[in-house]
C-alpha cells in the first residue's frame, strides 16, 4: 500500500476532511487530494508534517514499516494488518492527549505485570 492509501486511511480514521487536514499541516487542500489520488508525490516536507500530525513515522507513511514499526518484507508494502482489536486500540491511543497516552501505557504495563505474576504463581 502506498502513501496515498495510508494517508487516506489515517485521515478517515481521524474523521478529517481533506481541507481540515490541509489547514492543520499548512498545505493546500489540493495537495492532500492529489496525494490521495496518487496524482502527485508528497514532498519530504509534507511527509514530515503528516508524520508529525498523525504521530507516525515517515517510514510508516511511505509503506516501509507497519503500524508497529516492523520493517515490511520488501520495503514497498505493509505487512498484513494487525488484528481488529489491536488496530482499534492503536486508533484510540493515537487520539489521546500526551498525558492520557502516558496514563494508558502505565496502566497497560501494570496489567501486564499482574498477568505475568499470576502466571508465575501457578
Amino acid at each position: 500500500m502506498g502513501l496515498n492509501n495510508i494517508l487516506y486511511d489515517l485521515r478517515i480514521e481521524q474523521g478529517l476532511s481533506q481541507k481540515q487536514l490541509a489547514e492543520a499541516i499548512g498545505v493546500s487542500q489540493s495537495t492532500i487530494a492529489k496525494i490521495e489520488v496518487n496524482r502527485n508525490e508528497a514532498t519530504a516536507s509534507t511527509v514530515r508534517k503528516l508524520a508529525k500530525y498523525f504521530q507516525v513515522s515517515a517510514d510508516y507513511l511511505l509503506g516501509l514499516e507497519d503500524e508497529f514499526g516492523t520493517e515490511t518484507a520488501d520495503g514497498t508494502e505493509r505487512t498484513a494488518a494487525p488484528g481488529t482489536d489491536e488496530r482499534e486500540l492503536l486508533k484510540h491511543y493515537r487520539s489521546l492527549s500526551p498525558s492520557f497516552k502516558k496514563l494508558a501505557v502505565h496502566t497497560l504495563r501494570a496489567w501486564a505485570d499482574d498477568c505475568a505474576a499470576d502466571k508465575n504463581s501457578t
